[in-house]
């Protein structure tokens, strides 16, 4: 009954036989006699053909979702027996944002390359709520954002503590008034702006700015709006974008202004034309996780992948 489910699901995934078939080196006419055969051995169509694209059946739906739960057990088996072989093979899949992606998984990621080299590691950027379904449907090992997931699905692990700055460029009036609060690159490679006794900004003095933010959903852009809100005013946005990096890079080059993280500051070249401000609010400071399900098997790979990170956003 299950014996072609490979080919079901790829086209599934497709939503098309002739791109399906293409995906699987086989013909047209092979994969459709392959799914027509497993129909007659259920009694009931898998795929409503006249849909387009095409949808599955009621019945269709119900296999598709007894395959997926074959290939979880399947791979949790062969993770399983990674274990044993000690990670002289295996795989791992893990999902971050932007930031994380590019300034701090590559070092984690090469370094677990060298201790591990047959393991093949596989890197997924995006915003949460693609990484949270990857991550729901197996097709993700682990995740690691700083944005919350429901603890009743998820297992967390704290990989580190972050705090947004503002951003602001050092032609803006407000750097010329409020000079003893403003704090370079290098202060914040010396964590200064993490001492109780360096002076804050109050928001209030943004009011009249123009923000480049991040898009609505977003634990960044959720922060903003919730220190703008406390603050009494809603920013004016100037540019709206898809990631920390690209609003960042738009602020260096002296246009409006952004909340960052303390990681991606670290983490990038020193700019000479920004300054950042410290603000005295519980909406600065937050936590990035490694998460994965409750109910997925932890995997020695997955186990080595978070201390290694820990380990490395320690030193």
């Amino acid at each position: 009954m299950f014996r072609n489910m490979e080919y079901v699901y790829e086209v599934y995934k497709e939503k098309s036989f002739t791109k399906a078939a293409k995906n699987l080196y086989v013909t047209q006419p092979c994969l459709s006699a392959l799914v027509k055969k497993t129909e007659q051995k259920l009694g009931f169509p898998i795929f409503n053909r006249n849909a387009s694209p095409l949808q599955l059946t009621e019945c269709g739906a119900e296999y598709i979702r007894y395959i997926e739960k074959i290939m979880t057990l399947e791979n949790e088996f062969e993770n399983y027996l990674n274990d044993v072989r000690g990670l002289k093979t295996g795989h791992l899949s893990i999902g971050s944002n932007n930031a994380f992606s590019a300034l701090v998984l590559p070092q984690i990621i090469s370094e677990f390359n060298r201790l591990y080299p047959g393991v093949d590691v596989k890197l997924s950027e995006g915003n949460i709520a693609y990484l949270e379904e990857k991550l729901f449907k197996g097709d993700l090992d682990l995740v690691l954002d700083n944005h919350p997931m429901d603890e009743s699905i998820y297992q967390r692990e704290l990989f580190c503590s972050e705090q947004l700055l503002l951003a602001v460029p050092v032609s803006d009036p407000v750097c010329t008034q409020n000079r003893s609060c403003a704090l370079t690159h290098a202060d914040i490679l010396s964590k200064k702006h993490i001492d109780p006794l360096t002076p804050c900004i109050s928001m209030e003095t943004f009011q009249d700015h123009t923000f480049i933010a991040l898009r609505h959903g977003n634990d960044t852009r959720i922060q903003l709006d919730s220190l703008c809100e406390q603050a009494g005013f809603t920013p004016k946005i100037q540019l709206e974008v898809d990631q920390l990096t690209t609003a960042y890079n738009i602020v260096c080059n002296n246009i409006g202004i952004t909340l960052v993280s303390d990681t991606l500051v670290t983490r990038t070249p020193p700019v000479s034309n920004l300054v950042y401000y410290k603000i005295n609010s519980d909406h600065t400071k937050r936590f990035a996780y490694f998460y994965y399900k409750n109910s997925s098997y932890v995997t020695l790979a997955m186990r080595e992948f978070i201390k290694l990170g820990i380990d490395n956003i320690q030193r």
